[in-house]
């Protein structure tokens, strides 16, 4: 007996092709390439299901990782997704800004080169005094951003119980 996962398709515009899940909404447009031949996906109506051509775990992990992954791009597609940031200094006076592109850690832990982080497509990011606002229609796209401006921006050869400068996740998307 194998698993079938439902996703509601009534809050935004899915296009449906072999190769390809295009979702449209009110904020944007997101497409999903589909790499697993092992997957069935029917549609009727505004529900779209999803069944794996085995009753394996993996091919199950994979229908269900699917049905989660539309599901994000249907509410990312309506909603955005938002992510904020806060720059945390306790010794040297550190700055945000937006360069183009990019985001610039400037002075941190006194060091003189900027640290620099791009912005990837179909993100945009605001700066606020010490906050970094986040916002896209592709959650991945939001939070793998803010993961690495928390990887990238962190004191590194000093001592972590007296240097605690960073940028850190307040708000995940």
């Amino acid at each position: 007996m194998s698993t079938k996962f439902k996703v509601d398709l009534s809050a935004a515009n899915v296009e449906v092709s072999d190769k390809s899940i295009n979702v449209k909404g009110k904020e944007g447009e997101l497409s999903l390439e589909l790499v697993h031949p092992f997957l069935k996906i029917e549609r009727k109506d505004k529900i779209l299901f999803i069944e794996a051509e085995k009753d394996n775990k993996f091919q199950k992990a994979i229908a269900g990782t699917l049905a989660a992954n539309i599901k994000n791009m249907i509410k990312g597609v309506n909603e955005r997704y938002t992510a904020e940031l806060e720059l945390v200094y306790m010794h040297f006076p550190a700055s945000l800004k937006i360069n183009g592109n990019k985001i610039s850690v400037e002075n941190f832990v006194g060091e003189r080169k900027p640290r620099d982080i791009v912005i990837p497509e179909g993100v945009k990011a605001e700066v606020k005094g010490n906050k970094i606002m986040l916002s896209g229609t592709d959650k991945y796209k939001v939070g793998q951003l803010a993961g690495t401006i928390e990887s990238k921006i962190q004191v590194k050869n000093k001592d972590r119980r007296v240097f605690k400068d960073g940028v850190f996740i307040t708000k995940k998307p």
